[in-house]
């Protein structure tokens, strides 16, 4: 179920409107991000986040207002442990495989809510998420076939030197059920997950249309014209039954 919460905030090309989506009796906050003017129903693009962002910080609402001046909507929800879901004490936080199967169901109620919207064309969603927002949007897209392409990626195999079981076991056992086409971004120097790792990912990713792009430099340093690329690549899928 969902709830809207609050005023929308409607600056004459982009209307923002808060919610949450009501699953078990708990509450998973989200944004969603339309054009203002829009006579119909629009593709939709969901945002996975990172690990230290969340649904409305500054890459996300870069992200929606790009998308929605293409004519698409976006929308995003917090991560675990994330945003309005932040515990009120700090302290380290499970990341295994029921956080991931609960992280999934959040998505696909999320999906659930806002294809029932008339402004939303169920049939053309797509995916982007990189880092944390792979963690947990792969086995998401697997879950869920109504995600048509997805843009992955700064995530590999291995995190922390585990690969058995838990979340990383679990990205393993999903990439190869992937089947929707995937743009794929990799940092040459990424810090976080070595380089064979995080091709070993993208080797295992099943989608027969899938594409991998790579830039030298650390975990956070994308280059902006790769936010350009992504962009594109997702636009053009989305768009390109119109």
């Amino acid at each position: 179920m969902l709830e809207w919460i609050g005023d929308a905030i409607d600056d004459g090309e982009v209307m923002e409107r808060r919610f949450d989506v009501v699953r078990d009796g708990d509450r998973v906050p989200g944004v969603l991000w339309t054009p203002a003017t829009a006579t119909g129903p629009t593709p939709l693009v969901l945002l996975g986040h990172g690990g230290a962002g969340h649904k409305r910080d500054d890459s996300r609402l870069d992200y929606a207002h790009s998308y929605v001046a293409s004519g698409l909507a976006a929308a995003a929800i917090d991560g675990p442990f994330h945003g309005d879901r932040a515990p009120a004490e700090p302290g380290d936080r499970p990341y295994d495989e029921a956080l991931v199967d609960s992280m999934v169901a959040d998505w696909r109620a999320t999906l659930d809510a806002l294809t029932g919207l008339e402004e939303i064309d169920g049939d053309r969603v797509g995916y982007g998420g990189v880092s944390m927002g792979t963690m947990f949007g792969l086995p998401f897209l697997v879950a869920d076939g109504r995600v048509g392409v997805a843009v992955l990626g700064l995530c590999g195999l291995r995190g922390d030197g585990e690969v058995d079981g838990g979340l990383y076991g679990r990205i393993a056992a999903d990439a190869p059920r992937l089947e929707c086409p995937v743009l794929f971004v990799m940092q040459w120097d990424d810090e976080l997950f070595e380089r064979d790792s995080v091709l070993a990912l993208y080797d295992a990713l099943g989608s027969a249309d899938k594409r991998l792009v790579a830039n030298p430099g650390g975990h956070a340093e994308t280059p902006p014209h790769v936010r350009l690329t992504t962009h594109a690549f997702l636009v053009d899928a989305l768009t390109a039954a119109e």
